[in-house]
């Protein structure tokens, strides 16, 4: 990717202390863009890892307020672009218990950005969607045209609903309005910034807690269901990918290293300096589908660089981890 395409442009990154959010940040400051970074919670330590630059701005704002992000944008002589990172996520027992409101909420952000897009002219939106929009018992490889427009179904998965929602909204704004939307469809993120907390975090997280805190990691099933997973830096260089082309409005993002969740966890204990005697397995616990991939032609095409691989990421992952403990203590 051209380093000097993103250098002058001013981009607004909404949950931009977020997992991908604050990557995205990081990223567009390096290539020498002038960010404006929204956030609606305090993260200090994702702050402070931040790089110090007078390009960056970091605001803290309700993404749910309209008229807030609208003073944010019409402060700025002109926005290039508003890349949506916020979302409200979670573990599976958060999205159980919470789907209506992350059904709401994340409309409402997705609603937010793409009024203020049309509002104040921003030439280029991205709106962060997941392989999650995929049916479970469709094709494989999944395909970017094996959406809404050719299987629609409900889904008591509050967030689920609201990737494949945000991608319906995108596609009539384009049409109605003529604008510029990106919506990348992500297969598993992990790396450094991943969310910790026991109620949001993800499979690798929770494998490295476990780990961290002296249990042994435990595996639904016999672990042999397969899974993809794409590091987060590499996520943010895609979509930025993306963006440039200016080629493709729906993008699937991911890797072609599938790999069982049982090996999975072979290799997040191996990273962490374990063995493989620290993983069990239930195998009384449902297991999920047994494969899901994503068809990355068009990703090949437009992305310009291979992803690290998964040992390589997983390194990298753990020793952020260990730091980030150390500083704790």
């Amino acid at each position: 990717m051209a380093a000097d395409y993103w250098a002058g442009k001013t981009v607004l990154v909404t949950g931009g202390l977020g997992f991908i959010g604050s990557h995205m940040v990081e990223e567009l400051v390096g290539r020498g863009a002038h960010v404006l970074c929204v956030y609606r919670r305090e993260k200090p330590e994702v702050l402070a890892e931040l790089p110090a630059s007078p390009s960056l701005t970091a605001l803290r704002i309700d993404v749910l307020d309209y008229d807030a992000l609208l003073a944010v944008a019409a402060a700025v002589p002109r926005v290039d672009a508003v890349i949506n990172c916020a979302t409200l996520d979670g573990n599976m027992q958060f999205l159980l218990e919470e789907s209506g409101r992350m059904l709401d909420e994340n409309m409402r952000i997705v609603s937010n950005v793409l009024n203020l897009a049309r509002h104040c002219r921003i030439p280029d939106v991205v709106l962060i969607s997941s392989a999650e929009i995929y049916s479970y018992d469709g094709t494989e490889p999944m395909r970017e045209e094996d959406d809404h427009r050719r299987h629609m179904e409900f889904s008591p998965n509050g967030y689920r609903m609201s990737k494949m929602f945000t991608e319906v909204l995108a596609d009539l704004y384009r049409k109605q309005f003529g604008m510029n939307i990106y919506t990348p469809r992500l297969t598993n993120v992990y790396g450094p910034r991943d969310d910790f907390d026991t109620t949001t975090n993800h499979v690798i997280p929770n494998m490295l807690m476990k780990l961290a805190a002296g249990q042994d990691i435990e595996i639904w099933g016999d672990g042999s269901q397969l899974r993809t997973f794409i590091h987060v830096q590499d996520v943010v260089r895609a979509i930025l990918c993306m963006v440039r082309s200016g080629t493709c409005e729906t993008l699937n993002i991911g890797t072609s290293e599938s790999v069982s969740i049982r090996d999975l966890a072979y290799l997040v204990a191996e990273a962490a300096g374990h063995t493989k005697n620290r993983v069990r397995f239930d195998p009384d616990k449902p297991v999920g589908a047994a494969r899901r991939a994503l068809d990355l032609d068009n990703f090949h095409r437009v992305v310009d660089f291979t992803p690290r691989s998964l040992k390589d990421g997983l390194l990298d992952t753990v020793q952020w981890h260990r730091k980030k403990a150390q500083r704790v203590r």
